[in-house]
């Protein structure tokens, strides 16, 4: 999986569980794709696209 496409499914699922943990997130997406990154990779990558906003949960 390319890293734009990791990212927009990251996107995807911080915007249909707006709030929720960047470690869940990064739980999701390991469901989801079977690629493994970390909570703090997740936030990282979130904040870097502008979606903070989804990311509400301190780490």
């Amino acid at each position: 999986m390319d890293p734009p496409e990791l990212q927009q499914r990251l996107r995807r699922l911080a915007q249909a569980h707006p709030g929720e943990h960047p470690y869940t997130l990064a739980l999701r997406l390991q469901v989801e794709t079977g690629k493994a990154i970390t909570g703090q990779q997740a936030k990282h990558i979130l904040n870097r696209l502008g979606s903070d906003r989804f990311c509400h949960a301190k780490t």
